[in-house]
């Protein structure tokens, strides 16, 4: 037993030394986590055009040091970066976090970047600066999207709920714009933030007026840059039938006249039960 803790307290031991940081060392925190040494390299993963991809590190050094408690570094900056590139100023804390902007046009494939984290002035002797590099490909094609149903009937004038799901793999962060098109006097627009590796799903209401069937066309742009989009096509019916109001009148109902109010006030109630 007593081997057994003994064991397990070694493994801890290793690990937490493997896990320090020590002089001319930094712990990457975004977009991988990993400690680097100068000259190292860190994947960035991907980014479209025109998005900010943020780098975060840690300020902490575990070892050394002017007192041989460690230190911290002061700031992480950008030393070198491609043409048209933009990078802001790290504040000073826990975690030093810089955001590294590509231009609207940047040509797709891969581009790298020198960054530094810096002791000033060596005042805290833990190796004065480290500086490493970030690789990241730009490309056009980094959001997928998924609208469901693919086709929807409902009554004339009520709104027609469909599900968009936005899946955004790259390494930044993004706002998106929404729209539908393909119902006359139909614009309206709706603005999605996506974080960087991650989902998200939301509902897009169209209404129509008139008795028809329409292809629609669903599309979502980047604010970034309007190379980054994505589209799908699905189909709206809408009908005058009373069948159609009892379901379309779930996502909204609607203001009738007097003398029909009082039916579509029991549609309603009908439809909270299917």
């Amino acid at each position: 037993m007593r081997s057994g803790i003994l064991f397990a307290s070694l493994i801890l031991l290793f690990a937490a030394c493997a896990a320090s940081v020590a002089p001319g060392q930094v712990e990457v925190i975004y977009p991988d986590h990993l400690i680097v040494s100068t000259g190292d390299v860190v994947d960035a993963g991907f980014i479209g055009p025109g998005q900010t991809l943020s780098v975060m590190v840690s300020s902490k050094v575990d070892t050394g040091g002017k007192y041989d408690l460690g230190g911290n570094w002061d700031n992480l900056r950008a030393e070198n970066l491609p043409d048209g590139w933009t990078a802001s100023f790290s504040e000073y804390g826990p975690n030093l976090k810089i955001n590294i902007r590509a231009p609207p046009d940047a040509p797709e494939g891969r581009h790298r970047m020198l960054l530094s984290v810096n002791d000033e002035y060596d005042r805290e002797r833990i190796g004065e600066k480290v500086q490493f590099y970030i690789d990241v490909e730009v490309k056009d094609d980094v959001i997928d999207m998924y609208v469901f149903p693919e086709q929807m009937t409902v009554s004339t004038g009520s709104p027609a709920r469909f599900t968009v799901r936005i899946s955004n793999p790259s390494s930044a962060s993004d706002v998106f714009i929404v729209q539908g098109k393909g119902v006359l006097g139909w614009n309206f627009k709706k603005e999605v933030f996506v974080p960087a590796r991650s989902k998200t799903s939301f509902y897009y209401e169209i209404v129509n007026s008139d008795e028809e069937v329409i292809p629609v066309d669903i599309s979502i742009v980047s604010k970034s840059s309007s190379r980054i989009r994505a589209n799908e096509s699905i189909t709206l019916t809408t009908k005058s039938n009373p069948y159609y109001d009892v379901f379309s009148i779930k996502n909204g109902l609607l203001v009738y006249p007097p003398q029909e109010f009082l039916i579509y006030g029991i549609l309603h109630l009908i439809s909270s039960f299917t």
